[in-house]
């Protein structure tokens, strides 16, 4: 009888859990949604850790195909442009950006309150300095990433003629333009061939942070684990290479002969107003992780395009020696202007491979009007980027790799169909510089190698994506040759 009971009670629990999630917001009655049973299959295709694209396929699917808006677990779904506008361009102190901290721990852990997860004036102050201090030194910044590509070709030499880690090669030359243009602090991932423990220290933490049994079962990472530890101390180890940085960039300030311009030197200055060595410190972590991730890889992305596609590397190189000359050398920021093809790569590459497909997660301060709908107060939205780059309504045979769509003057479509850095008043506060340092690293690479497939890659039909909070490919390898003049 007592095992009867108990079994009428938890099944009552689980059929009252089941109304609750799948009840919606009033006003969204009619929205389609992800059910209790589709939730199970998309969580059960992630804990399998299906490529992206595959998961992604299933929820269109569950959802009953592609629909501008859907409502899942974790909120208000827009796969619209249209919709996104509205979203992305309402005042941020109407659509602020949201994460729950109680869903995520260790994303609380690592990212703490830097530029990109807070509001209000906190905010509004730390953008202000960003984009002024970014935008001074703009300028310089081909120059900079020009000389740590020298040095990369330096590092790659004993690598030539067989198949190397692309990722891992461009995070190197990523990490060193960040430190130096961003930091004014040199990381030395261009010194030896191993693995710098910064990289490997870091790699964890995101594999962690991405890790999709922990998606799924987030409540594990307040239990006295083992791996729960392992984390709490790879943070650790990870501010010590933060705290470094600072008292480095310190020391430098106090000498007479300092005229440093980078972003620390201003938020070190400005620290002495209203930035606490805390937010000092999570403001680095946010700057390290966007800074360099996402132009990791969207680097070795269009590398792999342009292996897999000879004929777009011959026309790309074709247009870099017409305007740079024969040999290598670092382009000034007008030839970088001139390089159209280049650039048509560079937007491809994004709009097929946005570093973060689900961008800009908000919280409503109030109602806003979606087409016929009213996204309610406190509502939580984000916005499916990975779809919108996708949607043959505003692109034609969207799942082929075709930079000559970026070339037409007759290419009519709504701005917000392309939007890798986010739009609106919290747009990417580095988009300018990393699109620079991908026409900088691209066009001296056409220059200095050709570069091709290996055989037996597991990329060969398509590239393989972890799905992880940022995009990440899985195990690119090209083999680079040195260019002979032509």
């Amino acid at each position: 009888m007592f095992a009867l009971i108990f079994f009428a009670i938890t099944f009552g629990f689980i059929i009252n859990f089941i109304r609750k999630f799948n009840k919606k917001p009033e006003g969204l009655e009619n929205i389609p949604y992800i059910s209790f049973i589709s939730l199970l299959k998309i969580l059960w295709a992630y804990l399998q850790q299906k490529n992206y694209d595959e998961v992604e396929d299933l929820v269109q699917e569950l959802i009953g195909g592609h629909h501008d808006i859907y409502l899942s677990q974790f909120g208000i779904v827009l796969n619209n442009p249209e919709y996104a506008k509205i979203l992305l361009t309402e005042s941020e102190d109407v659509a602020t950006k949201y994460y729950s901290k109680t869903d995520n721990v260790f994303f609380d852990k690592f990212f703490g309150c830097g530029l990109s997860l807070t509001n209000g004036d906190k905010w509004r102050s730390t953008r202000k300095l960003a984009d002024s201090t970014l935008n001074l030194a703009s300028h310089q910044y081909p120059e900079v990433v020009g000389e740590i590509t020298m040095d990369l070709f330096t590092f790659m030499n004993p690598n030539l003629n067989r198949p190397i880690n692309i990722i891992e090669t461009m995070r190197r030359i990523s990490i060193e333009a960040l430190g130096k243009f961003a930091f004014g602090y040199k990381f030395g991932c261009l010194e030896s061939q191993e693995v710098p423990r910064l990289i490997s220290v870091y790699d964890y933490i995101v594999s962690v942070l991405g890790s999709p049994f922990r998606l799924v079962f987030p409540w594990i990472s307040e239990l006295p684990l083992e791996s729960n530890k392992k984390y709490l101390d790879a943070i650790k180890e990870f501010d010590g290479f933060i705290n470094d940085i600072i008292e480095t960039k310190r020391n430098e300030m106090k000498k007479d002969s300092y005229n440093g311009h980078d972003l620390l030197t201003s938020m070190i200055k400005q620290g002495e107003i209203n930035i606490d060595k805390h937010q000092l410190r999570d403001e680095i972590a946010t700057f390290f992780t966007a800074g360099h991730d996402t132009t990791t890889t969207a680097l070795s992305v269009s590398l792999y395009f342009l292996a897999k596609y000879p004929e777009m590397q011959e026309k790309a190189r074709a247009e870099v020696i017409r305007i740079l000359g024969n040999e290598p050398i670092i382009p000034s920021l007008d030839q970088l202007k001139e390089l159209k093809y280049v650039n048509a790569i560079i937007k491809e590459t994004l709009r097929t491979h946005p570093p973060t497909p689900i961008l800009t997660v908000r919280r409503l301060k109030k109602p806003i009007k979606v087409g016929s709908y009213i996204l309610p107060i406190n509502s939580t939205c984000m916005i499916n980027t990975w779809k919108i780059h996708r949607d043959p309504k505003y692109w034609e045979n969207p799942n082929q790799y075709n930079p000559e769509r970026f070339l037409s003057s007759d290419e009519k479509r709504d701005k917000f169909a392309w939007i890798p850095f986010s739009a609106g008043p919290r747009n990417c506060v580095g988009q300018n510089l990393t699109l620079l340092q991908q026409r900088v690293v691209l066009s001296m690479f056409l220059l200095r190698y050709k570069w091709v497939l290996p055989e037996n890659n597991v990329n060969k039909d398509k590239i393989l994506l972890k799905s992880h909070f940022l995009l990440t490919p899985i195990d690119i390898k090209l083999v680079f040759t040195e260019r002979i003049n032509e």
